[in-house]
């Protein structure tokens, strides 16, 4: 069996991707396509009040709803009141992004800094010329810029673009193009007709948000995506080029089939159990996350095959922490105390698998450093909360 995502009804909408084994690699969760947040829409606000101790606005976006806007001061809003000169006015008319959404007494966090995401690139208007995926070979970028000297249009430098990883599964890069004139053509549009807009209006709203953290997924990581909702099967036949699969048998769920709930009470258990007989010991705490790794079964052995046994924990535990990271979606400052090993080699045999494997997360991780006192710091970059608090914060 190889890798699939599987898209199925919790409590919200759930996003595994299973590995060959049908050992789950990351877990998502998004609203139910009936619960969509405003997170991406594009609104004509107002601005209700302006704090500037904190360089921050208020924005109404409808007649009950407000976000947070921070104020910067290297991009002019686009305003439809008045011309912009130089200061952003309680009772302003201007163009905002949703880009978090609203979290316990927090409210949602808007942006000037408007943007479209599509599966090959994104478009950036405050931006101009071309980047592109880290992940892309050379030989890639390359091709990728003939393509576009080829095929350019002429609005396509009044903007920037960043060119993702999927855009690399490409033999024809058609498709990258047309993605970058629809965005092109977007923004084209808004910006000139958003002045006649009326106040509130929703000038763009966009896709599911299971839609956009699939698009976040390269192409690459999976052969197929599975659903048994038929709602979501319909707009992924629209998204996905891999023809998703409608799962449907009365006689076992696709839960069931995946064991789906083992796996999340399995992603927000503590201990995680090693192959050979070690185990982690996983403690989210304020500042930190604390990660323990223990000999368990395996701490019988004599002495002669301690040494041996300690290192292949320690490198089985070093793969198994990286995929923990992905799974739990865990960020910030990541400590992991090792079983303690006395040889140089071995401790650099374990950073150099640790940091191998922590390169396979499409989130930027890195491997700081081993303390004096054994202990190995990571640090992973925060794009959303952890698993363990979505889906919490679901049930509540």
């Amino acid at each position: 069996m190889g890798k699939v995502i599987i898209v199925q009804k919790n409590q919200m909408l759930l996003l595994v991707l299973l590995d060959e084994n049908s050992k789950p690699l990351t877990i998502q969760v998004a609203p139910l396509p009936e619960k969509e947040s405003v997170v991406g829409n594009i609104y004509v606000g107002r601005v209700q009040e302006i704090a500037e101790g904190i360089r921050a606005a208020f924005v109404a976006i409808d007649h009950e709803k407000k976000v947070f806007l921070p104020i910067e001061d290297d991009i002019a809003p686009l305003l439809l009141n008045r011309e912009y000169d130089g200061r952003l006015l309680q009772g302003d008319e201007l163009v905002v992004q949703i880009i978090t959404p609203a979290l316990k007494t927090k409210l949602p966090t808007a942006t000037l800094r408007l943007s479209l995401t599509g599966q090959y690139c994104v478009c950036k208007p405050e931006d101009h010329g071309v980047s592109y995926s880290k992940k892309l070979t050379e030989e890639k970028r390359k091709d990728l810029k003939e393509a576009m000297k080829a095929n350019d249009f002429p609005n396509r430098k009044k903007y920037g673009f960043v060119i993702r990883t999927n855009a690399g599964e490409l033999t024809d890069f058609a498709p990258v193009m047309e993605e970058m004139r629809e965005f092109a053509a977007f923004f084209d549009e808004l910006t000139e007709k958003c002045r006649y807009r009326t106040l509130y209006s929703c000038l763009y709203r966009a896709q599911p948000e299971y839609i956009s953290l699939l698009k976040d997924i390269p192409v690459t990581s999976y052969e197929e995506i599975v659903t048994d909702i038929p709602e979501v099967f319909e707009q992924l036949k629209e998204y996905d080029n891999k023809a998703p699969r409608l799962y449907q048998d009365n006689m076992l769920s696709l839960s069931a089939l995946y064991s789906i709930e083992t796996h999340l009470k399995q992603a927000l258990d503590k201990k995680v159990w090693l192959p050979s007989g070690g185990y982690l010991v996983i403690e989210p705490t304020e500042a930190m996350v604390v990660i323990d790794v223990n000999s368990g079964k395996g701490s019988n052995e004599k002495n002669a095959g301690r040494k041996n046994l300690y290192l292949k924990i320690n490198l089985e535990a070093a793969k198994e922490i990286a995929r923990q990271l992905r799974l739990r979606n865990y960020s910030g400052m990541i400590m992991v105390d090792f079983i303690n090993m006395d040889a140089k080699e071995d401790r650099q045999k374990l950073l150099t698998c640790l940091e191998a494997c922590l390169k396979e997360d499409s989130i930027r991780t890195r491997l700081v450093d081993m303390t004096a006192l054994g202990i190995v710091e990571i640090t992973r970059k925060k794009v959303s909360r952890p698993l363990m608090e979505l889906l919490k914060g679901n049930k509540e």
